[in-house]
């Protein structure tokens, strides 16, 4: 664009406006011209040339006049788009979908927290067993609403419609368009009943194992509670793509990351975790709960482990508590069972991190499969995808920006 132009261009508002129609009507009649005849075609593009001379030219108010006059000649030789407010509308969709794919390819994406090893940072799906009747448990129908859209709270109590034992439960689905509304069906005594509010693996809460680990499927009689809970939603936050396409993440930093097909995690997913070491390093889990990287223990002076080791060093650890980290020896001594430390057994047990890989904690040592568990204790760094950046769903304590 010569000088002067691009001088008219930005002090000239009406001079913009005419440019854009003039481009407008070109672009109509590119698309309609083996559609126009010969006369309306030579009257558009005679019409165009007379009006980017006086656009470059004339006055505010000739350019309004050529405006109107193009504007007349575009109304009289071009065609009308059958249902035009229908093709804007479907236009304007369009844009909005790009904007939001590349939104979520570059900038943010959303990522919902479905366990809780990362708990209390990051709260998963977790249930609470109720007691007593369904009138003394089940709040009202307005109080359910706001529950389950405000605080992501579903109440879940169904009793049994027949005699009989318990012979086979449904994974949970939901219904079309209604994600949140999920049941199950669950067959007693050769009859198949819904329940409905529940998670993924409602097994686990109607089958309990017995002393040899085997499952111990119970009999039910018509009106026996089969199910009373709650199960809150696990967090919905967004995940930020943009900082690390200049940088690479630093210890301490909660960081979102492809499983892929590595051995011990969930195939084809993504996983939120603590990043504690770095290619390079030598990193074990001391006796005393703290993470060493090269010899050297973090501390809450660390950045991101400030609340990780704010624990009680009196107390034992305990599951969805901050409680540092720990090895499996300190685990069975303390807490009387594994934590998952299989790759850390004990204190003088140290894992050199290959070069251009991570390994990461869950907040919640008792209750995480990560690092520790693995089969292969580190992963590539071209994996990781974003951090924490905003707490979106449900409204509690833990919405807004992330703070470690």
């Amino acid at each position: 664009m010569p000088f002067a132009h691009l001088v008219r261009h930005l002090t000239s508002p009406s001079y913009r406006k005419g440019r854009e129609l003039a481009e407008a009507v070109r672009k109509v009649l590119e698309n309609q011209r083996d559609q126009l005849r010969p006369e309306a075609i030579a009257a558009l593009e005679g019409g165009l040339q007379k009006a980017r001379g006086v656009f470059k030219t004339g006055s505010k108010e000739e350019i309004l006049a050529e405006m109107d006059e193009l504007n007349r000649a575009a109304d009289k030789y071009l065609l009308r788009f059958p249902h035009a407010a229908v093709r804007d509308y479907l236009i304007m969709a369009l844009e909005l979908a790009v904007l939001i794919l590349g939104s979520r390819a570059f900038f943010v994406q959303p990522m919902v927290i479905p366990t809780g090893s990362a708990q209390p940072t990051f709260w998963g799906i977790t249930a609470v067993r109720l007691e007593g009747s369904r009138e003394e448990v089940v709040p009202s129908i307005p109080h359910r609403i706001w529950d389950l859209f405000i605080k992501g709270d579903a109440y879940c109590f169904a009793e049994a419609e027949v005699d009989g034992d318990l012979e086979a439960v449904s994974e949970t689905k939901s219904l079309p368009l209604i994600p949140f509304l999920g049941y199950a069906t669950v067959q007693i005594g050769g009859h198949q009943q819904k329940v409905w509010f529940v998670p993924d693996k409602l097994i686990n809460y109607l089958v309990t194992p017995d002393q040899f680990g085997n499952a111990v499927r119970p009999h039910y009689r018509r009106g026996d509670r089969i199910i009373a809970a709650k199960f809150r939603s696990g967090d919905h936050l967004f995940v930020e793509r943009f900082t690390y396409n200049f940088r690479r993440p630093r210890r301490g930093e909660t960081i979102v990351f492809r499983s892929e097909t590595h051995p011990g995690m969930t195939a084809n997913t993504h996983y939120i975790k603590r990043l504690v070491g770095l290619g390079g390093e030598k990193v074990s889990i001391g006796d005393d709960r703290h993470v060493y990287i090269d010899g050297r223990a973090l501390t809450t002076n660390d950045y991101g482990f400030e609340n990780v080791y704010s624990f009680n060093p009196a107390e034992p650890p305990r599951p969805d508590h901050y409680s540092g980290h720990v090895n499996e020896k300190v685990s069975r001594a303390l807490a009387g069972r594994s934590a998952y430390s299989f790759n850390f057994p004990d204190g003088q047990t140290v894992y050199q991190i290959p070069p251009g890989q991570y390994v990461c904690f869950g907040d919640n040592t008792m209750n995480s499969a990560d690092s520790r568990a693995w089969g292969i204790p580190s992963f590539p760094q071209e994996r990781v995808i974003g951090k924490e950046l905003f707490v979106f769903w449900p409204f509690t304590e833990r919405f807004g920006w992330f703070r470690h």
